[in-house]
């Protein structure tokens, strides 16, 4: 399967099966043009490479594999936890502090990747040390250019790993959420991903993608958080395992030893909505926009996967059109009017 996989367009062959009776810390991004690679700044159609190898590549190798993940077009790029470092393993950790990139000024690694950027016209998002405040200790820092090569902003891992705090590694205070040219998109560095109350400040903020950069896979986590959180989520893991899944944690690419760079173009423009109450009017949805609006239907889960396809109707635009009640709103719904019951029976003892 070579160095990358084929372009997974699978909201392309999503079928319709109704048989039923901010804070980012940096500058903010611009939209792209249309004469940019990816779409223009109305879709939130993205293409995400992913670039499953192991950490501590050099600039030389790592511009091959960043050319490599680039032939499918992609608008965003993932690298892996610590892609590179200014310093050697085995250095001290006076050493390593000092030698952290002293954001936001660039240092040698933020600049690799804002050359690789404008060549490339992606967003790239990588993980690497960021120097601590007044030079003392240092982040390990999920850091965003974007496709001009300009810093858009970063992200310090909020849960570091006991080892990583007694090696001088301070830990983040929250998550960050990036306005891209194709929506709202965050990031999760390897340990953060075991901690929920982290991935419910993501969902809270609006994130509808997760750039999860890690030296562990994850298994089974990414598939739970991206159907708990309701988003995307991609990862960049040291070899197999590497993953694109969808709201509904269906994979739609998977890295292997064969092939360590993953592809999936996925629509951010997506919404979950459960089937009660909701048949007639995702129905009247589809007769109306046909072919611009996708309607997945998960039978076990019991929930619609709505997307927009139409150039100037979101999904929320079409969510609102025909009063479709989302789940988080339905689930909410559902807990009031069990408070109301249980008031009911508190004031009938007897019952």
């Amino acid at each position: 399967m070579g160095w990358w996989k084929r372009e997974c367009d699978w909201m392309t062959v999503i079928v319709m099966v109704l048989g039923f009776g901010l804070v980012t810390h940096g500058t903010e991004t611009q939209p792209a043009n249309d004469d940019q690679k990816g779409e223009p700044s109305r879709s939130h159609r993205v293409g995400v490479s992913c670039i499953c190898h192991p950490a501590g590549r050099s600039i030389a190798e790592m511009d091959k594999l960043i050319d490599a993940a680039a032939l499918d077009q992609p608008d965003l790029i993932l690298l892996t936890e610590g892609c590179m470092q200014n310093s050697a393993p085995s250095a001290s950790r006076a050493e390593k502090d000092a030698r952290s990139e002293p954001l936001p000024e660039s240092g040698p690694i933020t600049q690799f990747l804002a050359r690789k950027a404008r060549q490339h016209r992606a967003y790239i998002m990588g993980s690497y040390w960021r120097k601590g405040p007044k030079g003392q200790g240092r982040y390990n820092s999920a850091v965003l250019v974007d496709r001009q090569g300009k810093l858009v902003g970063w992200y310090d891992k909020v849960f570091p790993t006991i080892g990583e705090m007694e090696e001088g590694v301070l830990p983040g205070r929250e998550a960050v959420v990036f306005d891209t040219d194709f929506g709202r998109i965050g990031a999760l560095i390897c340990f953060d991903l075991n901690f929920p109350e982290l991935l419910a400040e993501y969902k809270q903020r609006g994130a509808k993608l997760l750039c999860f950069l890690s030296a562990f896979r994850g298994g089974r986590l990414i598939p739970a958080a991206a159907m708990r959180n309701q988003c995307f989520i991609a990862s960049a893991v040291p070899g197999e395992n590497g993953v694109i899944v969808d709201p509904l944690g269906r994979s739609l690419a998977e890295s292997s030893q064969y092939g360590r760079i993953i592809f999936a173009r996925i629509n951010l423009d997506s919404q979950i909505v459960h089937i009660d109450y909701n048949a007639d009017r995702v129905q009247r949805m589809k007769e109306k926009y046909g072919p611009t609006v996708t309607v997945d239907t998960a039978s076990p889960e019991a929930v619609f996967f709505l997307s927009s396809l139409h150039p100037e109707k979101s999904i929320q635009d079409m969510i609102r059109e025909f009063e479709v009640e989302t789940l988080d709103v339905y689930l909410d719904r559902a807990r009031e009017v069990r408070q109301k019951h249980l008031g009911a029976t508190a004031s009938n003892p007897a019952e």
